[in-house]
């Protein structure tokens, strides 16, 4: 099977002789909003992030192509001053689900965020030296994205990753502006807390025990697969009660509430209702959209 197979230990070890790419990251963007502004250079903006997003080694694994990691980024340009830019940045990232062709979504997430660039720039990473805010929240969002992969595939397997993301925000704090900035729940500073504190660790194990024990067993033994789901959800709870501002929580249910639905479809209504249930005290205000939990066959 993919990484859930690998030695733990491999992935401590970042600076080896040889590397591959990690990522098959696809980047889309829209330049509706910029006016007099030649569309060759946002153009050339989407090419230079996808081209680096693709070719740059993050780590020394070995990875096969079809072992890379499937995410999406969507730049919507909103405004332009000089060779400043500012837009809404959204970031998904796809895990396969074993013994299927289908896939599942691990991060679903969207912020402001305003960078300098030029037509034609080439993107160099280093990590002792991050070259603006463009690249600092490239190289913090890797790491996280390889993370939580990981994680979802081996006991916290995505330590190493989210250090590599907790040294590069200690870096940009202060000097990126407010994505950074410490002791916010929502920007990135808030995101790798959470996935780096003791007491959101539950979040961490909730992903091992949906994905590998969970979603991964389902093509094998449906019930056993659906139990180890049903025992991960009650990670939201102590969550919830000890930092109900986790960045973790809204990007559980953005990412898994339609295939919540799905996984609970042939249930029976009072297991369906314990799940709604459940859910719906971590999620009081996504009550309709939860609903397709009790509806769906």
């Amino acid at each position: 099977m993919k990484k859930g197979l690998l030695l733990v230990t491999v992935l401590w070890v970042f600076l080896g002789q040889v590397k591959s790419q990690e990522f098959n990251c696809r980047v889309q963007i829209n330049a509706q909003q910029l006016t007099g502004t030649d569309k060759s250079v946002v153009e050339s903006f989407r090419s230079s992030v996808e081209t680096f997003m693709n070719d740059q080694a993050w780590t020394n694994l070995q990875l096969t192509r079809q072992e890379r990691l499937e995410c999406s980024m969507m730049f919507i340009f909103k405004k332009r001053e000089a060779d400043t830019y500012t837009c809404d940045f959204q970031l998904q990232l796809q895990r396969p689900v074993y013994g299927s062709t289908l896939t599942t979504s691990l991060l679903n997430m969207r912020e402001e965020l305003t960078f300098d660039y030029q037509q034609n720039q080439v993107f160099q990473f280093n990590e002792t030296n991050l070259d603006g805010n463009l690249m600092a929240t490239l190289a913090f969002w890797s790491y996280v994205m390889l993370g939580l992969d990981f994680d979802s595939f081996s006991r916290q397997g995505g330590t190493p990753f989210f250090q590599k993301a907790q040294d590069i925000a200690g870096q940009a704090q202060g000097a990126f502006g407010e994505l950074w900035k410490a002791q916010e729940d929502k920007n990135h500073w808030g995101w790798i807390n959470a996935l780096t504190t003791e007491t959101q660790v539950q979040m961490r194990q909730l992903s091992y025990e949906y994905h590998r024990l969970g979603l991964d067993v389902m093509h094998q033994d449906p019930e056993k697969g659906k139990a180890a789901i049903t025992q991960a959800l009650t990670y939201l709870k102590p969550v919830k009660q000890t930092r109900p501002g986790s960045p973790l929580l809204p990007n559980f249910l953005d990412t898994k509430a339609d295939e919540l639905a799905n996984v609970y479809s042939n249930a029976t209504a009072v297991e369906k209702q314990r799940i709604f249930d459940l859910l719906n005290e971590i999620y009081p205000a996504s009550s309709n959209r939860l609903q397709g939990i009790k509806t769906l066959r």
